[in-house]
Parts: structure tokens; C-alpha cells; sequence
């Protein structure tokens, strides 16, 4: 039997997913360090998070069904290397003395719309390419590994930026993205399974939406992830004010990147320890669970005064968020056939992370600008709190289709 440790083709899209990755966590810091550096606004700095999730909202429903349609591989390459030529006009435009924050805004949103239609393949290709008994832990591992960078990453991407600026650093995250479509060329497997042939894409549409609205596991950890996804897009939006103004960190200190070391770490350990939470908890279970905990969490974040419980809080929320982020995919994924992949996956994600993360990425910093970070954390927290309660009243409620080995 062929294991994942073993499998050269699923190695390789392991090995994408984490360069790409790689070069994505360098830009994480240095973008919003640009635009603050080039606004000084929270609302500005807050924008650019919730355009990594709009493009969800935008083009959810036209890129799953159109993707089901059409080669996963082709898609994955052609939008890793639209990604690779927006990121590189940044620093070209600065060294031309012609950057803007429009320009990061559109580079912002530009990769986030081609991330969509790269994840309406992915959705598809990772259980096509290692088959329903292998998925969770082929979803782990692919978290695993590119959370782990996640750690490396921020501070190297502080030192970067305090070297070669911020606009130069995001250079190398044009490199990873044509990095990574070469190696998705390169996987030999096919990533589409045999499929039903397609009536009309308003029929597609109508299928995926169908699908997710019927069936009850699915559409109740849509549901949950909508309250998660509004308080994430809080958190990822205030991580660079947070540090600026509550603990006065200067704009190109190395010290930002270990905010985001610890968020990554917090998501590395989650990954690392889903598959065995998965063996041994009911999925419902592991989500109510996972959201509470990050109530408590997000209270930590808004109350800290010293800067090593900030650090801890931050890891925390990755370590709950994950959790519950990777378990609602994963259930999705299994719970899903095939053919519909790539539209009940995107809709969710639209639902979940296209309209809940923007929503609180601009919540937060407008609150921030008008009142305060700690403010702004607090009420973007109150709809986790909604998500928890549902989860706990419909734990016992909602049936569920069997859902294979270790999710159950």
C-alpha cells in the first residue's frame, strides 16, 4: 500500500504548497509593513486582509463550478504564475519611486482572486491525488509543513525588511509561486477522477449550492465558520497595529516577526496533533470545542499588558483557529463527492472565509482607528462567541453521514 511518505506525486504537491508558502509568509510581514509605513492607518492596514478574502465572495461560485469543468493541474500552474507577476511589479514600482497604496491593494487583491481559483483546484486535487483514507493526513501534513515555515519565516522576513526594505523583500514571494507552478507541472498523477458530464454551468452552480444547503454536516460547519472567520479576519488585520500601538514596537523592528512566528507556531502545533484528535473525537466536537477556546483566547489578546502574554495569546489563536479551520475542511472534503469538489469547497470557503474574514478585518480597524486595538478585539470576539453557543446547541442535534476512519 503506497503511504504518504512514499508517494513521490503527492510529494510534490506537498513540496509546492510550502515554497509557495515560504514566500507568502515573508509578504505577510512586509506588506502591511509597507502600507502602514506608507499610511500610518489601521483602516488601510486592515484592508489589505480583508482583500485576501473578498476575492472568496466575488468569485466563489463562478470558480468552483468552472474549475470542476476544466484540468486541476492547468489551473494550479496558470494561477501561481499570475501570482508571481503581481508580486514582482512591487518592487519594481518601487525602485521607479511609483509605489502606492492603491498599487498594494490591487497586488493584494490580484493574488487573493488567483488564490480562489487555485484553491477550487486544490480542494479537488489533494483527495483525487491521495484518496479518502489518506486525507486527513495529507491535509495535515501539508498544514504541518507550511505552518512550520510559518515559524522560520516572520522573523527572517523582519530581518529582510530592516535590510532590503519591505518592497524588496516581497520579491522572493514572486519566486516561490513560479517555483511552485513548476513542480504542480511536474506531478505525473492525474487530479481530476472521472467525472459526470456537465449540463450547464448555472446547473453546476445550482448543484454545488444545492449540495451544501442539504446537506446537514456541511452546512452547519459553514455555519460555524463564519464566526470563526470574522474574528480571524480581526486578528490578521490588527497584528501589525497591535504591535505598533499597544506595545510600541518601531515600524521596521525584527520584534513584528515574532508576532507572527507565534501564530504560526500555534497553527504548526494544531496541524500536528489533528490527525490524532480526529481519531479519537467526533468532528462537532473538536469544532464547539476549538471555537470556545478561542473566545477565552481572543479575551487574552485584548487584555494583555506585557508583551511575552501578547506572544502566548497569539500562538494560542493559532493553535484554536486551525484546529477548527482545518477540521471544518477536511469534513467537507470527505463528506463531498468528487464532482462537486471544487464548487461545495469554494462556496464554503466563500461563505465562511469570503465573507466573514473581510467583515472583520475592516471592523477591526475601523474600531481601532475610532476607538482602540483592544476595543476593536473585543467586540470582533462576540461573533465567535455566537458561533460557539450554536455549535454546543446543535451538537446532539444534527445528523451525520459517516464520515471514514478517524471522522466518525
Amino acid at each position: 500500500m503506497r503511504t504518504l511518505r512514499t508517494d513521490r506525486e503527492f510529494g510534490k504537491l506537498w513540496l509546492a504548497r510550502v515554497i509557495s508558502t515560504a514566500g507568502s509568509a515573508v509578504s505577510g510581514v512586509a506588506l502591511p509593513v509597507l502600507m502602514y509605513s506608507l499610511t500610518g492607518s489601521a483602516v488601510h492596514t486592515g484592508a489589505l486582509a480583508a482583500l485576501t478574502a473578498a476575492p472568496y465572495l466575488v468569485f466563489g461560485l463562478l470558480a468552483g463550478a468552472l474549475v470542476d469543468r476544466m484540468h486541476r493541474r492547468t489551473v494550479m500552474v496558470v494561477t501561481d504564475l499570475v501570482s508571481a507577476g503581481l508580486l514582482v511589479s512591487v518592487p519594481v514600482a518601487a525602485v521607479s519611486d511609483a509605489l502606492t497604496p492603491v498599487h498594494l491593494l490591487v497586488v493584494a487583491g490580484g493574488v487573493a482572486s488567483a488564490t480562489v481559483w487555485f484553491d477550487a483546484a486544490n480542494f479537488g486535487a489533494v483527495p483525487a491525488l491521495v484518496g479518502t483514507d489518506q486525507l486527513v493526513r495529507a491535509n495535515s501534513a501539508i498544514w504541518s509543513a507550511s505552518t512550520a515555515v510559518h515559524v522560520v519565516a516572520p522573523p527572517v522576513a523582519g530581518v529582510l525588511i530592516s535590510v532590503i526594505g519591505p518592497a524588496g523583500t516581497m520579491a522572493l514571494d514572486a519566486v516561490s509561486f513560479a517555483v511552485s507552478a513548476a513542480l504542480v507541472r511536474t506531478i505525473l498523477r492525474p487530479l481530476n477522477r472521472q467525472r459526470e458530464p456537465r449540463i450547464s454551468l448555472k446547473a453546476d452552480i445550482r448543484e454545488g449550492l444545492e449540495f451544501l444547503w442539504r446537506e446537514p454536516t456541511v452546512r452547519l460547519f459553514t455555519a460555524l465558520g463564519v464566526g470563526q472567520a470574522v474574528a480571524g479576519g480581526a486578528v490578521s488585520g490588527l497584528l501589525v497595529v497591535y504591535a505598533f500601538r499597544v506595545f510600541d514596537v518601531p515600524e521596521h523592528d525584527p520584534k513584528i516577526g515574532v508576532l507572527f512566528s507565534a501564530l504560526a507556531f500555534g497553527s504548526f502545533a494544531a496541524a500536528v496533533v489533528m490527525p490524532t484528535i480526529s481519531d479519537l473525537y467526533e468532528p462537532r466536537h473538536v469544532a464547539v470545542t476549538g471555537l470556545s477556546a478561542g473566545v477565552v483566547v481572543m479575551g487574552l489578546l485584548a487584555g494583555a499588558r506585557v508583551w511575552w502574554l501578547a506572544v502566548l495569546g497569539v500562538a494560542l489563536w493559532g493553535l484554536t483557529s486551525t484546529i477548527v479551520i482545518v477540521n471544518g475542511l477536511t469534513v467537507r472534503q470527505l463528506v463531498t463527492p468528487d464532482h462537486l469538489q471544487g464548487r461545495v469547497n469554494l462556496v464554503g470557503r466563500m461563505v465562511s472565509f469570503g465573507v466573514g474574514q473581510p467583515l472583520g478585518a475592516m471592523a477591526g480597524g475601523l474600531l481601532a482607528d475610532a476607538q482602540s486595538v483592544r476595543t476593536a478585539l473585543v467586540i470582533t470576539a462576540l461573533p465567535l462567541v455566537l458561533a460557539a453557543g450554536i455549535g454546543w446547541s446543535q451538537l446532539n442535534k444534527t445528523p451525520h453521514r459517516e464520515l471514514g476512519h478517524g471522522l466518525k
